[in-house]
């Protein structure tokens, strides 16, 4: 911002920071809502009983026996089904995963039970415990990561409002010091200017000590760091609050070298 332009400020690296944040929000509660789905319409399917599978009950002798073999269960066909039109279904899948259901399960629960679940043949009672437990897990990670997303959106929208704050009063404060050639004025607007400094150091000392708290990331399970990394990699920067934090105190010292000429 130069000093002709006005009281209003912009902070391009947070807005879009913030629109990273509200799509994530958005595609995890989708995908929390999507392995509930999942899970409960497993709970309702049948898995096969311990001794079903390799008695040839229909007089077809060994051609009848190889078919069954290799034809998957109504059990194993409706978690797939199930899979498909729930977890595979969110409005983000194809933009953000595109998978193959094989490819998909296994990066959820794990490539052993994938291929049990994409080349089985029955849903055994072993593989439908597996899966309803690897739902919940998926269902428990994503919990957990919607407070994170929703802490570092509040952040996100805390140091924007302060750096909104600090920007006003540096713009009108430097116009008001362009207005006057009386040292002592100038010395009045360059101590408020000097407040407005340290409070966008201020804004910043807290986002970093935010991204560094050990003790939420121990709660959370997640690293805030790592968080803003997996976040904000495809960005202009991986800092975005504290890029715009450092274009703030410029614009605040550029007043404040006015005021001291």
């Amino acid at each position: 911002m130069s000093h002709t332009d006005g009281p209003e400020t912009s902070h391009p690296r947070i807005e879009a920071a913030l629109g990273v944040v509200e799509r994530e929000i958005e595609c995890v509660e989708a995908e929390l809502t999507a392995f509930r789905r999942f899970r409960s319409r497993v709970s309702s399917v049948e898995p096969a009983s311990p001794g079903s599978g390799g008695v040839d009950a229909t007089g077809g002798g060994a051609s009848s026996m190889l078919a069954t073999a290799t034809k998957p269960d109504a059990g194993l066909r409706a978690v797939r089904s199930a899979y498909r039109e729930t977890v595979m279904d969110v409005p983000h899948f194809e933009a953000e995963y595109d998978d193959t259901l094989e490819a998909n399960v296994a990066v959820e629960f794990g490539a052993d039970l994938a291929a049990q679940i994409v080349d089985g043949t029955r849903l055994t009672p072993q593989v439908y415990e597996a899966v309803l437990a690897a739902s919940e897990r998926a269902q428990d990670e994503r919990e957990t990561m919607l407070p994170v997303l929703e802490r570092e959106r509040d952040s996100l929208a805390t140091v924007r409002e302060r750096l909104d704050d600090c920007e006003r009063r540096a713009v009108v404060l430097g116009e008001n010091a362009r207005r006057t050639v009386d040292s002592t004025r100038l010395s009045a607007i360059d101590e408020r200017l000097a407040d407005a400094e340290a409070e966008c150091e201020a804004v910043a000392a807290r986002r970093q000590r935010r991204l560094h708290d050990r003790s939420a990331a121990a709660l959370s399970g997640i690293d805030e760091t790592s968080l803003t990394q997996y976040l904000y990699a495809d960005e202009a920067v991986t800092c975005p609050a504290l890029a715009d934090v450092v274009a703030c105190l410029e614009t605040v010292r550029r007043q404040r070298r006015y005021c001291l000429k």
